[in-house]
């Protein structure tokens, strides 16, 4: 692997490599795949595995948020991009009716997994698998109001899994194999790779319906839909009351400044109760409050009076919170206020998208936006309880350096910081992260150059 130091100037300067720990305290950069190498040799490694060649490969990428966590599913804003890092699948159909599975990933290699697709169905297969099986459930139940995605039956496939996605980095690992999975299945059994933005939406809806229904992980459709609707150089942003979406150059967002991924090495995975009971107090406020969507409190462009006057009904009415279904009030208020002040932080970034920065912001747009990203981190760590020491311990280093913003993005309880940095003080910040972390007795964490990018979609057919 090509090792090289961080850039330090310029959208022309090179992609950062990865440095290993044996190199002293020079930071570990993850580099930017080669998609079309790791093609060529992930059709020679399914021949090895599977006896035969694949009928193509197919990669969808992870993501990253600017804003609009814990508030999809409750019809907010999001700003997601696509990220350069992600899942490939490398696959052949089969006509029996079983999906034949192997990843490559250590942690999980166990050669070949064998499921009856018949089998297939809320809460099975578990783990990993259940990503990848669930993709084709919700595929034939999406077919069902949209026949032109129906495949036969006994339609299965072979597949062979790689990820150059931190696992549990809060980068959307897991609806990268969901989209990449999908879009195999699609590829295989229909011949259809040039997808429109409709095809694509029913694809996302079907993925998120396979994280909820088979794996249990109460998504909200974000991750998908970043990863199969995204832009390259674009934000997409993403209405979750109706998945409406727009594209936004992200240059003027970013004028002089680069976005750095910061994988805590703190695995999280939104499977588990911590996650789940965060969007049931947010639902069950929201009943409280008589909406059946959170967003729906709010008007259509609110503003910190609307955030306000929520809450101010909340306190009036809180005397009579045992309505609140079992939950804490003081658990529900906090959750309420993160939702409904996330809500408001990913108008403001629309806005900014829209219209730019106005002459009276500081440090114009990317001063803004990085207001805008460390009010998140605080309001994630203080009212949505998802936060972590060592995300709050590299936020705070991050910003006493030189950052003009960070939070922790993803669902938390582990995953990855999002740091908007001087574009001259990559180099510098990104050092002083390192030391201090290692410095604490942490786990050593591991740097993403972050750039909006292009959707899933079928890498190569011949791969050679």
């Amino acid at each position: 692997m090509t090792t090289h130091r961080a850039p330090s100037t310029g959208p022309g300067a090179p992609v950062p490599g990865r440095v290993g720990a044996a190199e002293g305290l020079k930071p570990i950069w993850v580099e930017h795949p080669d998609l079309e190498a790791m093609g060529r040799r992930g059709f020679r490694r399914f021949q090895g595995v599977f006896g035969r060649e694949p009928e193509g490969i197919w990669m969808s990428p992870g993501r990253a948020n600017l804003n609009g966590e814990h508030i999809d599913f409750l019809g907010g804003r999001c700003l997601p991009m696509a990220l350069p890092y992600g899942t490939l699948v490398a696959a052949a159909p089969r006509t029996d009716g079983l999906l034949r599975m192997r990843t490559l990933e250590p942690s999980l290699d166990a050669g070949i997994v064998e499921v009856e697709v018949a089998g297939i169905g809320p809460g099975r297969p578990e783990g990993w698998t259940g990503y990848v099986a669930g993709a084709l459930w919700a595929l034939h139940i999406a077919a069902q109001d949209h026949p032109e995605l129906a495949i036969p039956e006994n339609f299965g496939a072979d597949l062979l899994i790689r990820s150059t996605l931190p696992m549990g980095g809060g980068l959307s690992s897991s609806a990268a194999l969901e989209c990449a999975a999908i879009l195999a299945f699609v590829g295989m059994a229909l011949g259809r790779t040039d997808l429109d933005d409709g095809t694509r939406a029913v694809l996302a809806r079907a993925c998120m319906m396979a994280e909820v229904e088979v794996v249990g992980a109460a998504t909200g459709g974000l991750d998908q839909t970043a990863s199969l609707r995204s832009r390259p150089e674009h934000i997409l942003s993403l209405d979750c009351r109706d998945f409406s979406i727009e594209h936004y150059p992200a240059a003027p967002l970013l004028e002089g400044h680069r976005l750095v991924g910061v994988d805590t090495n703190t695995p999280h995975w939104l499977g588990g109760d911590e996650f789940s009971s965060r969007r049931k107090d947010a639902e069950a406020a929201a009943r409280f409050l008589g909406a059946e969507r959170l967003r729906d409190l709010l008007p259509e462009a609110p503003g910190q009076a609307d955030v306000d006057a929520v809450l101010a009904r909340w306190d009036e009415l809180a005397p009579s919170a045992s309505r609140l279904e079992g939950h804490d009030p003081g658990d529900a208020r906090r959750r309420l206020r993160h939702a409904l002040t996330e809500m408001l932080r990913s108008e403001r970034i629309d806005a900014l998208l829209r219209h730019g920065a106005d002459p009276s912001m500081a440090g114009g747009a990317p001063g803004e936006l990085g207001r805008i990203l460390s009010e998140g981190h605080a309001s994630m760590r203080d009212d949505a309880e998802a936060s972590f020491a060592t995300a709050d311990l590299i936020v705070a280093i991050a910003l006493r350096r030189g950052a003009t913003g960070a939070r922790l993005i993803g669902g938390g309880f582990g995953g990855s910081v999002l740091a908007l940095l001087p574009e001259l003080r990559v180099d510098s910040i990104v050092e002083h992260i390192d030391r201090e972390v290692l410095a604490a007795g942490l786990p050593r964490p591991r740097f993403l150059c972050i750039e909006p990018s292009s959707s899933g979609r079928q890498l190569c057919r011949e791969c050679v």
